[in-house]
This record gives structure tokens, C-alpha cells and sequence, in this order.
């Protein structure tokens, strides 16, 4: 699976990431639904540092289609409710780890 963050870069996740990264999601989500704005930038910022950590950052010089697009930080909390609103495939913005998520 291929994470975008944007601003930032591509990078290349494994299956097994995703449990971590549902983890550092719920806290997002939480946040968003708590009207937290600055709890949401901290769980953002969890969340894409989660993905740097975990993903094998993928060259500038190459040119690949992302599977998934993070906001960078600086996004608005209104942003990200309507960003999540609208992933109806996953729950939050990373979909969830379990058997039966399709490969992307």
C-alpha cells in the first residue's frame, strides 16, 4: 500500500502496519468528534509520524499512485470531519487491518 502525505511524500506500507496505524486513526477520529482541534492536529501528527516511522519512504524520482492520501497538519478541523465523512470504504482514513481488507 502506497500513503501519501501530503507536502511530505510517498511512503511504501506492509499489511501489519495497518493494525498500529488503526490505533493512531481512532485517536484522530476521537478527537474530530470531540470538536478537539488541537487534539486532532496532535493525533494527526501521530499519525502521519506513524507512517514515516513504519514505511519505507518511497524515492522523489519515482512515480507511483497512491492508495491513501493523509492531510499534512495544517489542515482545519472542518477539513478532516469532511475527510472522514466521506472515506465510506474505511473506518477513518486507514482502512482497517483485519483478513478481509482488499490489497491496495
Amino acid at each position: 500500500m502506497i500513503v501519501r502525505i501530503m507536502g511530505q511524500g510517498q511512503w511504501v506500507m506492509e499489511p501489519e502496519h495497518l493494525l498500529e496505524l488503526n490505533e493512531l486513526d481512532r485517536a484522530l477520529e476521537d478527537r474530530v468528534e470531540a470538536g478537539d482541534e488541537a487534539g486532532m492536529v496532535q493525533a494527526l501528527e501521530a499519525l502521519t509520524a506513524g507512517v514515516r516511522r513504519l514505511g519505507v519512504e518511497v524515492p522523489d524520482d519515482v512515480i507511483v499512485e497512491s492508495d491513501l492520501v493523509l492531510p499534512d497538519t495544517d489542515v482545519s478541523l472542518a477539513d478532516v470531519r469532511e475527510l472522514l465523512a466521506s472515506t465510506t470504504q474505511y473506518y477513518g482514513l486507514i482502512p482497517d487491518a483485519d483478513e478481509d481488507t482488499p490489497d491496495l
